[in-house]
């Protein structure tokens, strides 16, 4: 091998290391211990927890999806390119690009920070879901414009 191709391979090497670690797939939350940055509450329930992954690759947690969307209305600079992850409530520690979840806000189950916000990952999960438990549908947009409410002793 001459210098220019061994110089060729590491560069390949480099830029493939770099790509992987820039991944913006969702990674581990560990429950009871990691907390909620926008909130500070520790992340104790799986079914509501969801997670950011900047363009950079660093994962922002959070306890619920409404502390996820206040804290993206509040950083849109520190946003921009992220993804958005949120868990399957049927099946906690199963992420959904949040983009194609479907989401129930509920009338009887409670979300840690009120919002009462749940995702599930298709139309038909949430009309079954709805079958049995009060609420209404929500699309990924419209769960943006959801705002806390500001009754919780949490400092909202």
């Amino acid at each position: 091998m001459n210098t220019q191709t061994i110089y060729k391979v590491f560069a390949v090497i480099g830029v493939s290391l770099l790509l992987a670690s820039c991944s913006q797939e969702p990674v581990e939350i560990h429950y009871a211990s990691d907390e909620c940055t926008h909130c500070k509450m520790m992340i104790t329930d799986g079914r509501f927890a969801s997670q950011m992954i900047t363009e950079k690759g660093k994962a922002v947690k959070f306890d619920a999806i409404e502390c996820m969307v206040e804290y993206q209305n509040n950083n849109r600079e520190n946003t921009v390119g992220a993804k958005y992850w949120v868990n399957n409530f049927n099946n906690p520690g199963n992420w959904l690009d949040a983009s194609q979840a479907q989401f129930i806000q509920s009338e009887k189950i409670n979300s840690p920070m009120g919002a009462s916000l749940l995702a599930l990952p298709n139309t038909e999960a949430a009309r079954k879901h709805l079958e049995a438990q009060p609420g209404k549908m929500l699309s990924w947009n419209e769960v943006k414009t959801i705002k806390l409410k500001k009754t919780r002793s949490s400092g909202h």
